[in-house]
């Protein structure tokens, strides 16, 4: 079976995902989360006995990079050793507006593909009266041109036939370096056995990634040449010749019905959703409505889940009694029931972020965001990462690489693990349901208020860090924010619903597996002890009468003294040393130690009737409830977060400086809410 390596290249917001996710379907091996692509994401489709890879690029207007996500396409288009290294390519343009993808074209022509150009969104260019002379543009660019429409799937099939026999164009180059700097070039290109374009591109953008430095640094002292000069003279000349192949192949003619059309989009924008105070008002209204959404739909299915887990658990308990049992139904099932139960909460938040995201509407929030971020050292393309952060701080930290500027990107990479991920989200809804009641104003949800209120936090959490990282680091350059706002589109359900079963299905194995490690470890610590007696606990009563005995308990206990100030008592330590691997352990590490009973005790009521042996009383009151909202919005998330931190940083200075910062702000805060609830309610905690 023939094999070929295909990648997608193409201008941001032009439908290259779109295009990957019909051509894939659900066979890709990589999927981010929310917002743009910032690294390759890998596919497969089979076609005609050939099997495909199919590689989806960050969007870039030009083979020279201005941002870390740009680079991405960059270094895989001139690395040959890589691994993804493409045999063909895929120019994905807006057939609304091909002038701005023909620059991208002819770069990557000149390189040395086999390219195909792909004409998306064909209908948004019929509404704006455009046409394209296809079979003179072809003449124009010598190589093939399809017509589709992506979100629709439309013209799939004629790309699976043209991509086959794909073959680069006969001409050289389109290019012409002219003989100022042929001698440099020829110099270049005997020296690395390379075309005369791809001499000129290492002269002009030469980077480590690339080659090494020393002989271009050689070449270009002997024959005066500064990089930055060569990239302009490029780009000039190359849109001298792509002005004249639009003039000649491109046509446009506005009709009354689309002019009326852009008026009233345009209006939508000023007036509303772009609007200095409608635009924010719309903004916060949205994410209340998520909140109480995910309160008001989840539970049911939440509980049922629940009680599903607990009917297996209660079914064989004694059909099959001995450890090995034990095991299965006290280390296992309840950490795939912890991992099941989260789904409906994570569905409900991904959902109504990815339409947000397929309507267009988060590059308006981004518009509008931009001028509250600036006076904070951020600008609005942070706005994309901090949302993100919304769904998974992980791919959050590397979407900020499509932020120019080095400053405002390392800003936004330390104030991002402040937004509430969703791995907080099934901590919160637990908390928030044991200490809130559950009260309707109508169709609002005090509970939905209340989680509403920790996403705000985590909000002016970030923008308050911000402030304090904006004194303190060093300016190097002003950034502004140029960007283009695309149509508004209704979201294709197909689409969504394919890119959240992605993003459910990473969420889900990755958590997983942390959740299920976890879960084992709690069950063998809590099992065991050091002495003979707790050597043969009886997992039935464990939280009875052994564990405070067994492994766990003494290790709880030996942090209770830590943790004591702030409310909590040794089996909520627990769930806090659990969950610095990873958040959402916390819920199925408290699932474990409150072992379930009876057929009413779900671990909410397990927990809410749960005494402090100190105090005789309920140990989850208001204040203790409040502290350990506070301590998980102020905490870092997992160590993977750490560790991608890390690597976009790419010193370990910063996740270090960062985790003691946020482990030291989230105990005193923790502190100062239990204390301070404790002095207004006196005796009554």
């Amino acid at each position: 079976m023939q094999k070929i390596k295909l990648a997608l290249v193409g201008n941001p917001n032009v439908g290259k995902t779109s295009l990957f996710n019909k051509l894939t379907g659900l066979n890709q091996k990589v999927g981010n989360y929310i917002g743009v692509t910032v690294d390759k994401k890998i596919g497969y489709f089979y076609h005609e006995n050939t099997h495909y890879q199919i590689i989806d690029l960050p969007g870039t207007y030009s083979i020279y990079p201005s941002s870390e996500d740009e680079e991405v396409v960059c270094k895989l288009l001139n690395n040959i050793n890589d691994l993804d290294y493409p045999d063909k390519i895929m120019v994905v343009a807006d057939s609304s507006n091909i002038k701005k993808s023909l620059l991208l074209l002819r770069q990557v022509q000149d390189l040395g593909f086999p390219v195909l150009f792909v004409l998306n969104m064909l209908d948004e260019a019929k509404k704006k009266g455009i046409s394209i002379n296809i079979e003179e543009l072809k003449k124009f660019l010598l190589t093939e041109i399809v017509l589709i429409n992506a979100r629709k799937g439309i013209g799939l099939n004629k790309i699976k036939i043209k991509i086959k026999n794909l073959k680069k164009t006969k001409k050289t180059y389109f290019f012409n370096p002219g003989i100022r700097y042929s001698l440099a070039i020829n110099d270049v290109k005997n020296n690395y056995k390379i075309n005369t374009y791809k001499a000129w591109y290492y002269l002009a953008y030469n980077r480590k990634f690339l080659i090494e430095d020393y002989f271009l640094n050689k070449i270009k002292k002997k024959y005066n040449i500064i990089s930055k000069r060569l990239q302009i003279k490029e780009t000039l000349d190359r849109y001298e010749e792509i002005k004249k192949i639009c003039s000649k192949t491109v046509s446009e003619f506005i009709s009354e019905k689309e002019k009326k059309h852009l008026e009233f989009s345009k209006k939508i924008d000023n007036y509303l959703l772009v609007h200095p105070f409608w635009g924010y008002f719309i903004f916060i209204f949205f994410l209340f409505f998520i909140f109480q959404c995910i309160f008001l739909w989840s539970e049911i299915p939440k509980r049922f889940i629940e009680f599903f887990f607990y009917f297996i658990q209660k079914k064989f308990y004694n059909v099959y009694p001995g450890p090995l049992n034990n095991f299965f139904l006290e280390g296992i099932l309840p950490a795939i029931s912890v991992i099941i139960s989260f789904i409906p909460q994570i569905f409900i938040l991904l959902f109504f972020l990815l339409i947000m995201e397929e309507s267009g509407y988060i590059s308006r929030v981004i518009f509008l965001m931009d001028r509250i971020m600036r006076p904070f050292g951020l600008n609005g393309k942070s706005v994309v990462p901090l949302i993100s952060g919304i769904a998974c701080a992980i791919p959050a930290i590397i979407s900020a690489r499509h932020i120019d500027n080095p400053r405002d990107r390392l800003i936004t990479i330390l104030v991002t693990p402040f937004m509430t991920c969703s791995a907080r989200l099934p901590i919160y809804t637990l908390i928030i349901s044991l200490i809130i009641p559950d009260k309707k104003w109508y169709f609002i949800q005090l509970r939905g208020i209340i989680l509403l209120a920790m996403y705000i936090l985590g909000v002016i959490s970030a923008l308050s860090v911000s402030i304090i990282l904006h004194q303190f680091l060093k300016k190097n350059y002003k950034s502004h924010l140029i960007m283009e706002i695309p149509t508004y589109k209704i979201p294709m359900l197909k689409n969504v619903l394919i890119t959240l079963w992605i993003n459910l299905k990473s969420f889900i194995i990755n958590a997983g597996k942390m959740i299920l490690l976890i879960n084992i470890l709690i069950w063998v610590l809590g099992t065991f002890g050091p002495s003979k007696n707790s050597s043969k606990i009886n997992i039935l009563n464990i939280q009875k009468k052994e564990l405070p005995n067994s492994y766990l308990g003494l290790l709880g206990k030996k942090m209770e003294p830590i943790i004591h100030p702030l409310g909590y008592d040794w089996k909520i330590g627990i769930g806090l040393l659990s969950s610095l691997v990873a958040r959402e352990v916390f819920v199925s590490t408290m699932a474990s130690v409150y072992n379930i009973e009876k057929k009413e005790n779900f671990l909410k009521e397990k927990m809410k009737k749960e005494i402090y042996y100190k105090t005789k009383k309920p140990i989850y009151n208001l204040a203790t409830g409040i502290s350990l909202l506070f301590f998980y919005a102020f905490s870092m998330q997992c160590m993977s977060t750490l560790s991608i931190i890390k690597k976009e940083t790419k010193s370990w200075k910063w996740p270090i400086l960062q985790f003691i910062f946020m482990t030291f702000l989230a105990y005193i805060a923790s502190l100062l809410t239990y204390q301070t609830f404790k002095i207004l309610c006196g005796n009554t905690l």
